[in-house]
């Protein structure tokens, strides 16, 4: 009995070693475990790209030009013979513009779709949160709209944005007002988000920084229709212009309510008044409004003019905003960053996409920065007798 009780120790003793040897093994916590997947992902016939969007409710308007653009873009490359002999396949989810929803889309693509590489969404917060689940598996992840500094300020390594950020709009926007207007007085209203807040500040600190002077900062809450307490604050106080850091439904509604006010003041905005969207929902009283511009359809640039000229063909519309030109651009960076890389193994492309320098893309030149922030340039546009116009497009 003892030498059988001793037998059973001895087999306990080396399980437990054996435990120990497979822990020992395991990947440390927060490090990638992605490197028995991109074996296989180099086995597979076709490329996988996901992008999360938002394709119902209010925002599905440009959720569906996210989509459009990264389509085309698709079926451009694949028509051409594809990436190393792969086609591409675009794998679309609605997100909802629901943060639980969007990380609910991003893990069904990682897990369930097994995609080699992410793209989103409309909004920073739900971009930030989403990123988390895409650099865990070192997963190339575009982020081509959404414009809040911290996106590439997280330190993951599989992250790029292919659109200038909230710092570089605003510096590009205050550079713009102060160089060629004679406004020195300035009143904010903004929505009162993580993005008109930050928008508000980062104006406040540079056109101070100028020699400018901000008299007013307002806030409003998204889906809010009546702004007159906020108006007539601003109207008591006689700035030279306004700036509204919000997006496109709520700002409309404020330069119609401030015509009707009496307020005759230059208005100034961001990438939210873009296209036709503003002209549409405020008509004449959008004319003269001055906002940054990411794209404009415009003449004379030729890869400009067939990006236009193929998505009118395929969609029967004009792309008039950045929402379909920028995702048409990520997919091509990526396709870029996977031929440079002979691989679709993902930290390998993310090595390719980080040394892309000079893209040449519909958006402009693009290279990425050690936290992977392209260097695009921020057009100024206006919108002039029912029509947007570039009024400044640096070189």
């Amino acid at each position: 009995m003892k030498r059988q009780y001793k037998k059973l120790l001895s087999l306990a003793g080396v399980g437990v070693l054996s435990l120990g040897l497979l822990a020992g093994c395991a990947p440390p916590k927060g490090t990638s475990d992605s490197a028995g997947n991109d074996a296989k992902k180099d086995n597979k016939e076709e490329i996988k790209v996901g992008l999360v969007t938002q394709l119902s409710g209010g925002g599905a308007l440009y959720g569906e030009q996210m989509k459009n653009g990264a389509q085309l873009a698709v079926d451009e490359i694949n028509e051409a013979g594809g990436v190393s002999g792969k086609k591409l396949k675009l794998v679309v989810q609605d997100d909802q513009a629901n943060p639980s929803e969007s990380v609910k889309v991003t893990q069904r693509l990682v897990t369930e779709q097994n995609i080699d590489a992410w793209m989103g969404t409309l909004k920073s917060s739900d971009t930030l949160t989403d990123l988390t689940i895409t650099s865990k598996q070192d997963i190339p992840s575009f982020v081509p709209i959404a414009v809040a500094d911290a996106i590439t300020q997280s330190g993951y390594k599989n992250v790029f944005r292919n659109v200038s950020n909230n710092s570089l709009q605003v510096k590009a926007l205050v550079d713009y007002i102060l160089k060629n207007q004679p406004h020195k007085k300035i009143a904010i209203i903004a929505e009162n988000t993580d993005y008109g807040r930050g928008l508000t500040e980062a104006f406040t600190k540079d056109f101070k920084a100028g020699g400018g002077k901000v008299i007013n900062n307002e806030f409003y809450n998204v889906g809010q229709k009546e702004f007159n307490d906020q108006l007539t604050k601003i109207k008591s106080n006689k700035p030279d212009a306004i700036v509204i850091s919000g997006l496109v439904a709520e700002g409309s509604l404020i330069v119609k309510q401030a015509k009707d006010l009496g307020m005759d003041t230059q208005f100034y905005s961001y990438g939210g008044f873009m296209g036709t969207a503003p002209i549409d929902l405020a008509g004449k009283a959008a004319d003269g409004l001055i906002h940054t511009e990411y794209f404009t359809p415009v003449k004379g640039d030729k890869k400009i003019e067939s990006f236009v000229n193929n998505y009118e063909k395929k969609y029967n519309k004009v792309p008039d905003s950045y929402y379909s030109a920028a995702t048409y651009d990520a997919i091509y960076l990526y396709a870029e960053g996977v031929k440079n890389a002979g691989s679709v193994e993902g930290a390998k492309v993310n090595e390719a996409i980080r040394g892309i320098k000079n893209f040449q893309g519909v958006m402009g030149n693009i290279s990425f920065d050690s936290e992977g922030q392209a260097n695009t340039k921020v057009w100024i546009g206006q919108i002039q007798d029912g029509k947007q116009v570039v009024i400044h497009r640096p070189e």
